[in-house]
């Protein structure tokens, strides 16, 4: 069995979900109904907060990320070898792949007329709900990109990567921004930053401003990681140290916008309001993937167990 986390705002409890495969992501409808969570060898699983339902996609390849449709219609999945597969109708169908790169997220623009796929390679994918056809953006030069999320407004998305010199780039980006026809490297970096997670933070905690978090991991060296936390607004930075033992792998907003629930290596999971990190016990030293917050009542935040290993490439 494979062990899902869930979090409901005071404490962490243990799911076993019946898959004997990894879970990569999870993606929660819009209405909160239920979760859709994907892993490896098209492994997918439904899961209403109490039971899980177990899906025949009829995909595998190793799905690696996938995100619902503004009206929750419809849902994209996203994995290796450019697998790009169609939730619709209860059902399962594989795009025809436009690359060979691994692909890892997918988030919807919020008018829900595109969505954008990312990936290794700085390859980023452009799907038109309307004709149902994909392209490839071109862009800046990239690394693996981790993370991506639209600005609520929908003027354009943050997309996070890996912004490594080993990959031959001078200065490299650790962070984008995409209109939908274009990848613009907006941070470079001269340290070894990888950007795990993006978040818009809710209206209630901004007003009319946009701010997103976004958390990145900084390696030193082999068994050195430093976490930090980038406000971004649009125009120029902010960035924090967030103190914490673990490798922090992910961050979301709590649906009110109260914190940031973080989650990471050797079962680490703390809220953080901005001024102070609060550890959560979770039970358990799996290293976790996530959160993924239900967007709606009861309050309900999943994390996946990780592999042993390190798990930043996840």
């Amino acid at each position: 069995m494979t062990i899902v986390y869930a979090y409901d705002g005071e404490a962490v409890r243990r799911h076993e979900a019946p898959s004997q495969r990894p879970l990569r992501w999870a993606a929660w409808r819009p209405d909160g109904a239920y979760a859709l969570l994907v892993g490896n060898r098209g492994e997918a699983l439904r899961f209403d907060g109490a039971r899980f339902e177990r899906l025949a996609t009829g995909v595998t390849h190793n799905l690696r990320g996938a995100g619902w449709s503004p009206d929750g219609k419809r849902a994209l999945l996203a994995g290796n070898r450019g697998a790009v597969v169609l939730h619709e109708g209860g059902r399962f169908a594989e795009l025809a792949p436009l690359t060979t790169e691994n692909l890892r997220r997918v988030a919807w623009s919020p008018d829900g007329s595109c969505a954008l796929l990312a990936g290794n390679g700085g390859c980023v994918l452009h799907y038109d709900a309307a004709s149902g056809a994909l392209r490839q953006l071109p862009g800046d030069r990239a690394h693996t990109l981790r993370c991506i999320a639209w600005r609520p407004d929908g003027a354009y998305a943050l997309i996070g990567g890996y912004a490594s010199s080993h990959a031959g780039y001078p200065r490299p980006y650790a962070l984008f921004r995409c209109d939908g026809r274009y990848l613009q490297g907006i941070l470079a970096t001269d340290d070894e930053d990888d950007v795990l997670a993006v978040d818009w933070a809710p209206a209630a905690v901004v007003g009319e401003a946009h701010r997103a978090a976004v958390l990145v991991a900084t390696y030193r060296h082999e068994h050195a990681t430093g976490n930090k936390i980038v406000e971004y607004a649009g125009a120029g930075v902010r960035t924090r140290a967030v103190e914490h033992a673990s490798t922090l792998l992910g961050a979301a907003w709590e649906p009110r916008g109260a914190y940031l629930l973080l989650c990471g290596e050797a079962g680490a999971v703390a809220r953080d309001d901005g001024a102070r990190i609060v550890p959560v016990d979770s039970g358990t030293r799996d290293n976790l993937v996530g959160p993924f917050w239900r967007p709606s009542s009861p309050a309900l935040a999943l994390m996946l167990r990780g592999p042993e290993e390190r798990v930043y490439t996840i």
